[in-house]
């Protein structure tokens, strides 16, 4: 009961504390750093939910309960009395706990996967009939329409798509490093990131960290993606060219969420960071994330501790 008590703190911190926090962070100078620490809370947060579950319906004490009780060693009487009082309920809720998300999860996950297989299917076959494939680079595929547009197309054989427009209204510099930023996305499966979180927001609409995250995570794969393409190709090239797309408005972004000139706004600001203001922002960002990760173990002993005077003082 005691690693129970422990394990939903730390994940009510994580599902209510941490889109609060990682919010505030700026990541502009290390976005894939943002995209580590909001899955990281992500994955920790679904971690401990299932720890939380496995050890309500362990047979007996849970591995770990006995090193945990030694924090608070004065609930050690009362546990088996809370125990006792409710082991009719504890089995039930537990295969409750494990049945109803692991259900929900799976319904939207496969609405989502039925429903992207069928939308890459038309794309494909529209593509196939419309499009033409470069044949001095590999993995892209043109589209004869005056819009400037590009985008990636993820799954077995992911591809590059873009338009006339596109090559019309860029330079040589600003051309290469749209393809940079492109295949950026491919090479660290932001698409894959985002639908994960999209299931999650689907099915878990009322966490707050699960309906933050795709929000989030749409402006950091495209702030990883700019960096990736900066680093391969040069920063004013990739402003320009966002800058030049823009004034078509044809931003496109790989998620349900449309970009937004706030959005645009952050990415060109990012791109412009002298490179000590981006080195600032990392370290900001290192420290920021590492103090959140305290706050969680603390909050985690800290109720622990209370749920030791509670029960000390429901003794007397």
């Amino acid at each position: 009961m005691i690693l129970l008590i422990a394990l939903v703190a730390a994940g009510a911190v994580l599902a209510l504390v941490a889109p609060a926090v990682l919010i505030r962070i700026d990541f502009g100078g290390a976005p894939v750093v943002g995209i580590a620490a909001w899955m990281g809370a992500v994955s920790a947060t679904i971690g401990v939910g299932v720890l939380g579950v496995v050890a309500l319906a362990w047979p007996g004490d849970p591995p770990g309960n006995s090193r945990v009780a030694a924090v608070a060693q004065s609930l050690a009487e009362v546990e088996p009395m809370i125990i006792t009082w409710t082991a009719d309920l504890i089995m039930p809720v537990a295969i409750a706990g494990m049945i109803v998300p692991a259900g929900l999860v799976a319904r939207v996950a496969v609405v989502h996967r039925r429903r992207a297989s069928a939308l890459r299917r038309r794309h494909s076959e529209l593509i196939g009939v419309l499009g033409r494939t470069d044949p001095s680079s590999a993995g892209l595929v043109w589209l004869d329409h005056p819009v400037p547009l590009a985008y990636s197309v993820a799954g077995h054989g992911g591809y590059v798509v873009v338009t006339d427009g596109l090559a019309r209204c860029l330079t040589q510099a600003q051309w290469h490093a749209v393809l940079a930023h492109e295949h950026a996305h491919l090479r660290g499966r932001h698409h894959h990131i985002l639908g994960v979180c999209q299931v999650l927001a689907g099915a878990f609409p009322r966490i707050p960290l699960f309906a933050a995250a795709p929000s989030a995570l749409t402006t950091l794969v495209e702030l990883a993606a700019d960096r990736a393409a900066a680093t391969r190709t040069d920063p004013q090239s990739l402003g320009s060219a966002l800058r030049a797309v823009a004034v078509h408005g044809a931003l496109v972004s790989m998620s349900a969420i449309e970009p937004t000139q706030d959005s645009l706004a952050v990415r060109l600001a990012c791109l412009g960071a002298a490179p000590k203001f981006r080195s600032v922002s990392r370290r900001r960002a290192a420290w920021a994330l590492t103090g959140m990760m305290i706050l969680v173990a603390v909050t985690a002993v800290l109720a622990v501790g209370l749920g030791s005077v509670a029960a000390s003082l429901a003794m007397i």
